[in-house]
């Protein structure tokens, strides 16, 4: 019981190191939620310990945050305008907005994952006692 406790919590501290990598921007740090996303589960799978409300919550808005933003700029770009175009748009206020909400979902991300991996390690020294 303690070796699978011990590997989930392996699998999460690499989550948390993931999520440290989510500060960098709504693309590439989206795709580091993702893969956190991913290594909680493995962690979940493993390890059987619930996932916090903080932890999946997070990672949901984070997600749910980097698609919006790529998605507005995707759909803002225009190839054939000059480099300033980002300035000159009606979208630039609402994806700085975005990439702001990003940035807070991403310490919520942060923070979930340290949480999850307290309670995985909370849970490895119950076991031990037992």
């Amino acid at each position: 019981m303690s070796v699978r406790l011990t590997i989930a919590l392996v699998v999460q501290i690499i989550a948390i190191l993931f999520s440290l990598r989510g500060w960098i921007d709504a693309l590439e740090g989206g795709l580091a939620v993702v893969a956190v996303l991913l290594l909680t589960g493995v962690a979940r799978l493993v390890g059987h310990v619930a996932i916090p409300k903080l932890t999946w919550i997070s990672l949901t808005a984070a997600i749910a945050c980097s698609i919006a933003t790529v998605s507005l700029l995707i759909y803002a770009y225009d190839p054939l305008a000059s480099d300033s175009q980002f300035a000159e748009s009606p979208f630039s206020s609402t994806i700085s907005g975005l990439n702001i909400a990003f940035r807070v979902t991403a310490v919520a991300v942060i923070a979930g994952t340290v949480f999850y991996a307290i309670r995985i390690l909370d849970e490895r020294k119950k076991s031990a006692r037992s």
